[in-house]
């Protein structure tokens, strides 16, 4: 007579989890904070819309040099060391920019080699700490911790855009301040946990890098759902991306004080919370695929309405519903690709996944800034506008992300189809 396994302890009862979830948060605030901010800074530093795209543009390219070197680390170190040396860095290098802000030292040259290094920085030591979270977390909860990132990214997103706005209204000083605050909390959280989290074992052999990276690629391609998915994410990252950067770049030209432009976002963050609420019984109950599809299709709708949008409370209704979905949809898909990833491969699949996604949207900031400048707000926006429903089209037009089922079938599905789950 065989036993059944004992259930795994709920999420709150795994204390190295919350220690895990505590550092995020942490790091999640302050980043937010000040990645809200920075546009803002640099607008009031410069008093260039042009400039302000520029920095921005170098600052998303930071970011995606970083990635594909992060996810190599993250699979060759251990990633909780990692994770404590992004939180350094970032202490260290918030530091500079609040001395660079006081001396009175911030060029658009300056500027933009601060913007670069740090979400370089952020990109190449930060993928351990997503990447260690399927070794903290059993499979069965998976989709439920990823439920609960998604809430806690809402909650950030609707504290940050009007603390941020204030504090840029106080200081451009204080915006970097709280992100030193926020990676110094990381820091401390991280260095409270107790495993190492090795990628592999430690007797395993030596690779070499280009071999770890060719095995990720084919890993990669060997799937159409990844496929399917990177472009829906590519094309809905640069779309939404840029429209929201836009209306908070016109409105800040405009003269409308950055506490109330600050709102929106904490609209668009309390839309998002709420659909993190509802999440975790969604993925239980409604196909991945639905929850892939549906959300999409209201972005899209949304974005269309609000370069027509009459004033800021239309503005915020049409947040609202681009951002009810995005829990459900990010917690489903990033949920089942974790599932379905092995353990030594959790890094370099991110920053793939992440490169493809994200590779366009370094422009974001470009055209948002020269398009305010030379073709005005709404010709902008309704480019943005019409990128995201390219997305919509792809995801419509495809087949293999539409019929991923509900959380408590990934792992017959992924057998059937061929998607491995081993480690």
């Amino acid at each position: 007579m065989t036993t059944a396994a004992p259930a795994p302890p709920h999420l709150r009862r795994n204390a190295e989890y919350r220690r895990w979830l505590v550092g995020d948060i942490c790091l999640e605030l302050g980043t937010g904070i000040g990645t809200f901010a920075f546009p803002l800074v640099t607008l009031v530093v410069t008093g260039s819309l042009g400039a302000t795209g520029l920095v921005g543009m170098i600052q998303g390219i930071g970011g995606l040099a970083g990635l594909i070197p992060g996810g190599l680390l993250a699979d060759r170190f251990g990633r909780r060391r990692l994770r404590l040396l992004a939180g350094s860095t970032g202490v260290l290098l918030q530091a500079i920019l609040v001395a660079v802000l006081v001396a009175g030292w911030g060029s658009v040259a300056v500027l933009a080699v601060i913007a670069f290094l740090d979400r370089f920085r952020a990109a190449l030591l930060g993928a351990a700490s997503d990447a260690m979270l399927k070794q903290i977390v059993p499979p069965a909860q998976l989709a439920r911790a990823a439920a609960v990132n998604e809430g806690r990214d809402a909650a950030v997103e609707m504290a940050a855009g009007p603390v941020g706005g204030a504090l840029v209204g106080l200081s451009v000083v204080f915006p970097p301040l709280a992100q030193l605050l926020g990676n110094l909390g990381s820091v401390l959280a991280t260095w409270r946990m107790r495993g190492r989290y090795l990628p592999r074992a430690e007797d395993h052999a030596p690779t070499r890098v280009r071999d770890d990276l060719r095995e990720a690629v084919a890993w990669t391609l060997s799937q159409r759902v990844r496929i399917q998915l990177l472009g829906v994410a590519t094309l809905v990252n640069l779309g939404m991306n840029g429209l929201l950067l836009t209306v908070l770049l016109h409105l800040t030209a405009s003269g409308v004080p950055t506490g109330r432009v600050g709102l929106l976002n904490t609209v668009f963050a309390a839309s998002i919370l709420l659909g993190a609420f509802l999440a975790p019984r969604l993925v239980d109950r409604v196909s991945t695929g639905m929850l892939v599809t549906a959300p999409i299709l209201l972005m899209t709708v949304a974005g269309v309405f609000v370069p027509f949008a009459p004033g800021l409370l239309a503005i915020g209704a049409a947040y609202a519903v681009m951002g009810i979905g995005l829990a459900p949809l990010n917690a489903a898909a990033q949920g089942f690709f974790m599932h379905i990833t092995p353990v030594s491969m959790q890094g370099r699949i991110g920053a793939l996944m992440g490169m493809v996604a994200m590779g366009l949207m370094p422009l974001a900031p470009a055209v948002a800034g020269w398009g305010l400048e030379l073709t005005g707000p709404r010709p902008t926006m309704i480019l943005f506008a019409v990128i995201i429903g390219l997305g919509a089209l792809v995801v419509l037009g495809g087949k293999d992300l539409r019929r991923v089922p509900v959380a408590s079938r990934w792992e017959s599905y992924a057998r059937e189809q061929g998607l491995s789950a081993g480690d």
